[in-house]
């Protein structure tokens, strides 16, 4: 079976020669057509214009699979997919001609919690909409909890005829589906909390639920108030009251949907949702999207495998264990299927440098930092957030990993080495001002916004971004769009590699992980380990993937305190020490995987969480 697909945000036919229906050998037969250029379009004519959706077509009855417009499309448009393992009739939903197509669902199996694991733009969240009786052309704004409509689940149930997912549609319109979306934008709206949450359940049971997500402080603020990890927590509570409101009762769900919910959470946050999440499935059915390894492992019973071409089609696997799904999908190969998804394996190096190894490079003094309490009118209303940070070094050849709570300073700290904020030295704190480490310094901020009108490709010239880098970070795809177009995950990885190609003797790097999937993730903590084993040069990486710090870091520096209020930074010390205190905080502990070398963590009062917290030992590596 072939596809041919046509990306349209790439395609751009009045800026173009047509190469793609110039070079076709179809079209050069007199009877035949295969490639379309929307009517009234010729040659590319200044200042023409080109009605929105209208886009060159590809015929993949005629097309004969060459590709050779793959290689002379200058936008990077068109792919040609042929697959062999699936057949026309296994298509579940296709986004219009020449667009992704899905082949394949997930069953879900009620009194469990089922993943999803597997890249961005391969129908991840295409499935969970489907499964959860929404068109996905429709969109979805907002979490819901709702009938499904029996108009669009007629075909769907067709399509299952005689399998068993079937008896799941038959049976979804009896049910009441909550569904926590990916995308919270929709969210951030000028709304109160508890008005918005009062309008899914009661308010007992919104407090009570407050409570175990730690919302409660933030029940009297308003939605658009709120930073990435409280509307999170918000949206995963008001997901979990369950169905449509009714008479003033809240009804409760019986399916769940909870796409991406630990983005933009810190590491004990992560925890304390995955219990939550497994404590209301109980019973129930519950389907998880998430690219933390670690915690999607800890979180779920059994895993979906999603594989194929981004942007250009996506297939289920079997369902599998969580530990074999997740170390099946490192290696590359499905068993069952008898199918390589990949062509290497992603390996987890866990060779550390002890932390004072290398040459000392820098130090910087003991330092506190504060920011004053503000009221709306910019007064200060009494004490805010403080920050208490020991003398430290910095030696090269080193990767520090920076991990604690949000809102205890990391990104302060990282801030602070950078020179960017005033902080009092010494115990007296007689002497105010930034810190001069003498050091050039490059700097990945946490957040990334960008209106720039330039192109990448002349980014990519100008900082001199090498072809190794370019090519780990995937950078060719991007390099036709301007800064401004390109989406969160895009803008990550172009912003690690902007950090990295600087000649630089220190790179800070806030959050890497965040918008990327698990083989972007792997990805990027290879490559920042490399230019500073390459280089002779030191990182300090702040994230909350602790698979990912895992992969890179040498050593850690754990920052404590209450968030919002106060922080404490630890010294730095070798990696398992950091991650066991960290653990230990978290009452939870880890070990390595004897199949894939990766971290797992332990089911909390199983055998092995009993044995390693008598022996004291919270991480074993």
């Amino acid at each position: 079976m072939k596809l041919a697909i046509v990306h349209k945000e790439k395609c751009k036919p009045t800026a173009c020669g047509h190469e793609c229906k110039k070079c076709c050998p179809v079209e050069k037969k007199e009877a035949d057509s295969c490639v379309t250029i929307p009517s009234g379009i010729g040659s590319p004519v200044a200042g023409s214009r080109l009605p929105v959706g209208d886009k060159a077509r590809i015929d993949e009855n005629s097309c004969v699979g060459c590709a050779i417009c793959v290689k002379r499309c200058p936008f990077g448009a068109i792919d040609i997919v042929n697959l062999p393992s699936v057949k026309e009739e296994d298509l579940v939903y296709r986004y219009g001609e020449n667009g992704f197509a899905l082949y394949g669902l997930p069953v879900p199996r009620g009194g469990s919690v089922l993943g999803l694991l597997g890249r961005n733009g391969i129908g991840k969240s295409t499935a969970v909409s489907i499964l959860a009786g929404i068109n996905p052309a429709s969109g979805v704004s907002g979490f819901r909890g709702f009938g499904v409509s029996e108009a669009w689940l007629d075909d769907v149930r067709c399509k299952f005829k005689g399998t068993e997912l079937q008896g799941y549609f038959d049976e979804l319109h009896g049910k009441k589906i909550s569904y926590k979306p990916q995308n919270l934008s929709a969210l951030a709206v000028d709304v109160g909390v508890m008005d918005l949450l009062l309008k899914r359940g009661k308010k007992k049971d919104i407090l009570e639920l407050a409570e175990k997500l730690n919302v409660s402080n933030v029940l009297g603020n308003k939605m658009d108030k709120l930073s990435g990890g409280e509307l999170q927590r918000v949206a995963i509570l008001a997901a979990s009251l369950g169905g449509a409101v009714s008479d003033d009762k809240a009804q409760e769900g019986h399916i769940y949907f909870f796409d991406e919910p630990l983005a933009f959470l810190d590491i004990g946050e992560r925890i304390r949702v995955s219990d939550f999440i497994k404590e209301i499935g109980v019973g129930k059915s519950v389907i998880v999207v998430e690219h933390d390894l670690l915690m999607l492992d800890y979180l779920t019973d059994y895993l979906n495998v999603f594989y194929g071409g981004q942007g250009a089609f996506g297939t289920v696997s079997g369902v599998k264990g969580s530990k074999e799904g997740v170390n099946a999908y490192l290696h590359g190969f499905l068993k069952e299927e008898n199918l390589r998804i990949r062509d290497k394996a992603l390996k987890f190096n866990f060779t550390k440098n002890p932390a004072l190894s290398g040459a000392k490079i820098a130090e910087w003094p003991a330092f506190d930092l504060e920011f004053p309490r503000l009221d709306s009118l910019g007064h200060q209303t009494g004490q805010g957030f403080r920050l208490e940070v020991g003398e430290g070094a910095i030696h090269e050849n080193h990767v520090v990993g920076i991990l604690g709570k949000n809102g205890t300073g990391k990104t302060s700290f990282i801030k602070a080495l950078v020179g960017e904020l005033d902080v009092a030295v010494g115990s007296r704190q007689s002497a105010v001002g930034k810190l001069d480490l003498g050091l050039d310094v490059s700097y990945k901020a946490q957040y990334l916004f960008s209106d720039s009108e330039e192109v990448v490709r002349d980014v990519m010239f100008r900082e001199k971004i090498n072809k190794k880098l370019a090519s780990t970070f995937n950078l060719g795809v991007l390099a036709g769009k301007k800064v401004k177009e390109l989406s969160g995950g895009e803008l990550q990885r172009f912003s690690i590699a902007r950090c990295l190609a600087k000649d630089a003797d220190v790179y800070l790097i806030d959050e890497p992980s965040a918008y990327l999937d698990v083989e972007e993730r792997i990805s990027v903590a290879k490559a920042i380990k490399d230019v500073m084993v390459e280089r002779s040069k030191t990182a300090f990486v702040v994230d909350h993937d602790l698979l990912l710090v895992s992969y890179l870091a040498d050593s850690v520096i754990n920052f404590s305190g209450v968030s919002g209020e106060s922080g404490v930074a630890s010294g730095v010390v070798d990696f398992e020490v950091g991650v066991s205190e960290l653990l230990k905080s978290l009452d939870i502990t880890l070990r390595k995987d004897k199949d894939s070398g990766r971290p797992r963590i332990n089911k909390k009062g199983s055998v092995l969480d009993r044995e390693q917290k008598e022996k004291g030992k919270w991480a074993i590596f």
